[in-house]
């Protein structure tokens, strides 16, 4: 399975029909930390914007899973496959035919596609903005973004480094 492959298009992401959406914003000082709990995400390169586990109370706005979230000021999009809630200045995605596979291959074109854009502090990220910026995707025959090989291209993947993985240990356990 090769990228090379596949036709490819140039969308805006207004065209695709992506919800962009201002996260309800939580302050871990007004949280309370848990070792089981809901996700606490925020504006970080690191971990999948995973800070902490927060008690879930009735009060929370809950944002959905098979999102794809990213901060203002970091610029960088993780894959979220559980609720959550967010931090400040953060922002998720949502679409219908969003799963886990898809959302995989749309988070490493979006972080690619705003590489050297200069977003960051002082000049963020906002909903407008990545409305805004385009993307490259792989078609469909009639020019609509394929989703279905999207999916199928991360599952591949992924099947390809679970067997690398699985000889590597059948390696070790042979020395």
């Amino acid at each position: 399975m090769k990228l090379s492959d596949r036709n490819w298009k140039e969308f805006y992401l207004s065209e695709l029909n992506f919800q962009i959406i201002n996260s309800k914003a939580y302050h871990k000082t007004n949280l309370t930390e848990t070792h089981k709990g809901l996700a606490y995400i925020t504006r970080t390169n690191f971990n999948n914007g995973y800070d902490c586990s927060v008690k879930n109370t009735n009060n929370l706005k809950i944002n959905p899973s098979n999102t794809i979230v990213f901060g203002a000021e970091n610029a960088t999009f993780f894959y979220q496959p559980f609720q959550y809630i967010t931090g400040n200045k953060m922002y998720y995605i949502s679409h219908p035919k969003f799963n886990k596979f898809n959302c995989l291959f749309l988070v490493t074109v979006l972080n690619k596609s705003i590489q050297k854009c200069g977003f960051g502090f002082g000049q963020g990220l906002t909903a407008t903005r990545l409305k805004n910026r385009a993307i490259y995707l792989p078609i469909t025959p009639d020019f609509q973004p394929d989703y279905t090989y999207m999916e199928n291209y991360m599952k591949y993947l992924e099947q390809k480094k679970l067997l690398e993985y699985l000889e590597y240990i059948e390696k070790s356990e042979r020395v």
